[in-house]
């Protein structure tokens, strides 16, 4: 059997998300819902779509130099560039609020941003941000790259670029769309769902898209396009819009949203936090693109979270998996 070291933190931490199926106060940092807070066409390189000021409050250790550090396990901490991403993209939101004007704030933000740049490393193709530890779900080695790492590393240095207009932080953004370009299988991050082409948050040789990562990588695209008219990211940003208007329906089940396809046609119900992402995502991307199909599902699955029995429904069907998961375990 597993170590119960292992299993008994996995429960528990399953236990949590589940009952914030009913009780969304009780969600932890990890799991804080980022509401979209732009309301018109945004046309100029601001604010962010979402609102990430709550990860501003990092509730685990910092490095020396002002770093957020990530614990995988009781005794390693790394640096994670999702979560230094996130982290700087919460101070901006604050930098913004005060008109730039807070310099121990900025000099916060560019210390993240600058760690972007110092540790961005040669790819297969371009330059990104390695995560170094394992994802046996998606039979995953440590390292690998992220479309979402990438999209929000784009966003963040973009932003950088605004405050500073230092050429070093648009090249770095653009050196990142490269791994946009080719395939999961010569080291990148484009993938085939049922012909369609998309980028993968976890990047699997089995088509693996999950939703929330793939909209996060759409944000940088158009961000680098909204700083300099990029044509590579402006090009990269149409396909993907295409893209989700032809598979958005696979992640409707008429009660809920999915959290990614990896097991399609088998159901994998996203958590009430992934859920909300999702909606508060889809209302941001009908604001940029003015794509009506992103507003029906927008307004569709935010109808869902009224609904008891299609939250109890979702609630059911994450209980039987991570049941099975848990015997799979043994």
């Amino acid at each position: 059997m597993k170590n119960i070291a292992q299993i008994v933190p996995t429960f528990f931490n399953q236990c949590g998300k589940m009952l914030e199926f009913y009780f969304p106060f009780l969600a932890s940092y990890w799991d804080t819902i980022t509401r979209c807070q732009i309301n018109d066409k945004v046309s100029t390189l601001g604010r962010y779509y979402l609102d990430f000021r709550p990860k501003y409050h990092y509730p685990g250790k910092f490095s020396k130099e002002g770093i957020p550090l990530f614990q995988v396990s009781n005794d390693t901490e790394i640096f994670h560039p999702t979560v230094i991403c996130q982290y700087a993209l919460g101070i901006f939101d604050f930098l913004l609020d005060g008109n730039y004007a807070d310099e121990k704030l900025k000099e916060r933000f560019f210390t993240q941003v600058n760690w972007l740049v110092q540790h961005k490393q040669k790819l297969d193709h371009g330059y990104g941000w390695y995560l170094n530890y394992d994802v046996p779900e998606y039979r995953l080695k440590y390292p690998w790259i992220s479309a979402l790492t990438q999209g929000e590393a784009i966003s963040v240095l973009c932003r950088a670029y605004l405050l500073s207009n230092d050429n070093k932080y648009l090249d770095c953004a653009e050196s990142a769309l490269v791994p946009f370009e080719y395939s999961v299988r010569e080291g990148g991050l484009l993938n085939f769902f049922n012909g369609v082409r998309i980028f993968e948050e976890y990047p699997s040789q089995k088509p693996n898209i999950v939703l929330n990562g793939y909209i996060f990588a759409v944000f940088g695209l158009y961000d680098l396009f909204l700083t300099n008219s990029n044509p590579i990211a402006e090009r990269l940003y149409n396909n993907s819009i295409e893209s989700l208007l032809k598979i958005i329906n696979y992640f409707d089940i008429k009660y809920w949203s999915q959290y990614n396809l990896y097991y399609y046609p088998d159901l994998y119900p996203a958590s009430y936090t992934y859920h909300n992402l999702h909606v508060e995502q889809l209302k941001a991307l009908y604001i940029i693109s003015k794509e009506e199909i992103f507003n029906n599902y927008y307004h569709k699955w935010k109808s869902y979270n009224s609904n008891f029995l299609y939250k109890s429904k979702a609630l059911l069907k994450k209980l039987i998996i991570s049941f099975q998961g848990l015997n799979n375990s043994k």
